[in-house]
């Protein structure tokens, strides 16, 4: 396994570990307790002020896309490496644990669109960034209890998107790390995976 790889896997870990701690305090004014229902910006603000300070200081967020005013959700500095990487939540229930219509555009869509983009144009963006190759994506996934959609589990995720990234694009990917969380408090949202993907230009 490659440098990258570990870090990125380690990472994978590190979220997995901090998510249960972070769910124990979270509280919503409009949803039910836990730290599913927020949304990704938020969730990886808890993650990250759970996180050990040594692993924490590895992370920089928000950090300027080379050349343009877009910005990378975080830029992981470990084991001499500078790993820049897009976060996504993949969250196909709502708050009552019905299927949530738009979560699937917004992580398979390979159409950019003008006030958003999907996790598949993440992967595009980020090789064609400017940014030093490889760079790295991350997934927060959240599974229903007994869901009965065995294509939105947690491996069923990763290979899809892994395929479509290689249908739509010239690009290497590799599936580094499916982390699993769980004995979380909200009813639909109680456990779930870190999921990470390492990409290159072919």
């Amino acid at each position: 396994m490659s440098k990258l790889s570990v870090v990125l896997q380690r990472v994978a870990h590190d979220f997995a570990d901090a998510i249960p701690q972070a769910d124990d305090d979270a509280q919503h004014s409009r949803w039910k307790a836990g730290i599913g229902p927020f949304e990704e910006e938020n969730q990886i603000k808890m993650i990250l002020d759970e996180l050990p300070a040594d692993r924490a200081g590895e992370i920089e967020t928000e950090v300027p896309y080379p050349g343009n005013q877009q910005r990378c959700d975080l830029v992981v500095k470990a084991d001499g490496v500078s790993l820049p990487t897009e976060a996504k939540l993949l969250r196909f229930r709502l708050d009552n644990g019905n299927i949530d219509p738009n979560m699937y555009k917004s992580v398979f869509s390979p159409f950019p669109e003008r006030s958003s983009s999907s996790m598949l144009t993440d992967a595009r963006k980020l090789v064609e960034s400017g940014f030093d190759q490889p760079t790295g994506l991350l997934g927060l996934y959240y599974e229903k209890n007994d869901e009965e959609y065995e294509q939105l589990q947690a491996e069923s995720i990763a290979e899809k998107f892994q395929r479509d990234v290689s249908y739509w694009y010239d690009i290497d990917i590799e599936t580094v790390a499916i982390e699993p969380f769980d004995d979380l408090q909200h009813p639909h949202h109680q456990h779930g995976a870190v999921i990470t993907w390492l990409l290159s230009e072919d």
